[in-house]
């Protein structure tokens, strides 16, 4: 980090300090505002906030570059910002080791507060809501912007198509970019929904209307809350409200009623973690796809990697990977010497600063291998040659861990306190792998060495896999649906009837 002049002026130092965060040098701007509050702490307020949004877009470089040599007095710093009334919102802080379920809340209560101030005069809205009758299907609308090839659409798609229409109808509010012809999901999606809404061009009150008139009876969002429409929901166009699928967390939100977990990802002693109520799903929270292709026959020379070794794999987004884990499998590299470590490709500066880590820890930077994203079916092939994924915490890997079970590859996780760090326990639980659950580090490391160690024991996790990827519930979407159906069913009668 760049030497600071003491002899500058807190003014000289603020003014630097907002010079390099105009350079999107944030971590040397956290300095000079660190300096200036030294001098000028009766300004804590304007530069504390000024040095928070520095913070925080230093700590995400730090993460998707993986560049650590100030991530944790940066994480630091992001945690003391619930004290402060400084927040961000998004996937990257559910990567954050030390933010816990109330600092997650607090986040995300301070973004409700933002959402809400330009609508205070606007609510509560005077849309009136009515009870589906006997006579009458329920209702469903799904918010977001991710109706084509995306995570979302990958997982839920095939279970909107088997819903059952004799007693549902179920409708798409798309507030995304135009989608391009020939997109596999789109046409899916189109042929799965009764209809797909474009509001991107319409107000939140347009919007909020548009859903009002269509008489939906329970509203989803299936968007992260920094990106969603949330004025929409704000509004109160449908009677019931629930945040779903996309971002595994708390919104914050008071306009949502409730959030869809399971038994595993949200048990009934972390509730307090949520400002929505938690329903549970009967089996997993978790829709999945049983139309996806299985992998193809490939070796191990075709991906570069060599065939005698014991490959761990993990093919998060590099942001997911903490300085923590990587020294948690830089230590099962140690314990094995055949051992290496094949990871997503971030760029070759990820990369390079990856190896550099390794080297740090004793790891010669050869035994890390990379490769770059790629279409579904090649990313399953290439997870069918791992011997073990490895998973990240605190947020661990959700579409990744059902796409390794589905290529019949076993999974290690850590799972914590937060949603996040909980769902591939629930997707392993759900196929009959609880024994791969780990409740802390030391356990997590045990289960992978162990496995890493017994190749017998990989191949029959793998033919349990299988033999049964047509029996699991977890890939059944005619079963998720069921599930579904009845937990709606449930909360639509459990709603009506709390109003007398």
């Amino acid at each position: 980090m760049t030497l600071i002049d003491p002899h500058l002026s807190a003014q000289a130092l603020f003014t630097a300090a907002l010079e390099l965060q105009k350079q999107q040098k944030h971590i040397e701007a956290v300095g000079y505002f660190n300096a200036a509050l030294e001098q000028a702490p009766e300004h804590f307020s304007q530069i504390n906030a000024q040095r928070f949004v520095s913070v925080w877009k230093g700590f995400k470089h730090a993460q998707d570059a993986s560049e650590w040599d100030q991530y944790d007095a940066l994480q630091r710093l992001v945690v003391m910002g619930v004290t402060q009334g400084q927040w961000f919102v998004g996937e990257a802080t559910l990567a954050a080791p030390l933010l816990t379920n109330f600092s997650l809340l607090a986040f995300t209560q301070k973004h409700a507060a933002l959402v809400l101030e330009p609508l205070k005069n606007q609510l509560p809205s005077d849309f009136k809501h009515r009870p589906p009758t006997p006579d009458r299907k329920i209702k469903l609308g799904f918010v977001g912007a991710d109706f084509f090839s995306q995570a979302t659409a990958y997982l839920l798609t095939a279970a909107i198509a088997h819903m059952d229409r004799t007693h549902f109808e179920v409708y798409a509010y798309d507030h995304g970019e135009h989608v391009l012809d020939g997109d596999e999901y789109r046409e899916r999606a189109e042929a799965a929904y009764d209809g797909i809404v474009p509001v991107g061009e319409m107000s939140d009150v347009e919007a909020a209307q548009r859903i009002h008139d269509d008489g939906i009876d329970v509203l989803f969002s299936i968007k992260n809350p920094a990106s969603a429409r949330l004025g929409v929901f704000a509004l109160r166009p449908a009677p019931i409200q629930i945040h779903y699928l996309y971002f595994p967390g708390t919104s914050g939100m008071p306009f949502f009623d409730y959030i869809i977990g399971d038994h595993v990802v949200t048990p009934p002693d972390q509730d307090y973690g949520y400002a929505e109520r938690v329903l549970r799903m009967e089996g997993c929270y978790q829709p999945n796809d049983d139309q996806r292709q299985l992998p193809m026959e490939s070796d191990r020379d075709f991906w570069g990697l060599p065939e005698d070794a014991v490959v761990l794999a993990n093919m998060s987004q590099n942001y997911k990977i903490t300085p923590q884990m990587f020294e948690v499998w830089c230590r099962l590299l140690h314990n094995n010497h055949k051992r290496v470590l094949w990871l997503l490709s971030g760029g070759e500066a990820v990369e390079r600063n990856l190896r550099q880590e390794a080297e740090r820890r004793g790891i010669d930077p050869a035994r890390l291998y990379f490769s770059p994203p790629m279409g579904i079916r090649a990313h399953h092939t290439r997870l069918r040659c791992a011997d073990v994924v490895v998973d990240t915490f605190p947020y661990g890997g959700h579409t990744l861990t059902s796409d390794a079970l589905w290529a019949g590859t076993p999974v290690v996780t850590l799972a914590g306190t937060t949603f996040a760090s909980r769902v591939a326990a629930s997707l392993l639980t759900s196929v009959g792998l609880a024994s791969l659950v780990a409740w802390h580090e030391d356990e997590y490391v045990i289960k992978v060495d162990v496995l890493a160690r017994d190749a017998a024991q990989r191949q029959a996790i793998r033919q349990h896999l299988d033999d049964n990827r047509s029996v699991f519930d977890l890939f059944s979407p005619s079963s998720y649906a069921r599930r579904f159906e009845k937990l709606m069913k449930e909360t639509v009668a459990n709603h009506w009837q709390s109003k007398g």
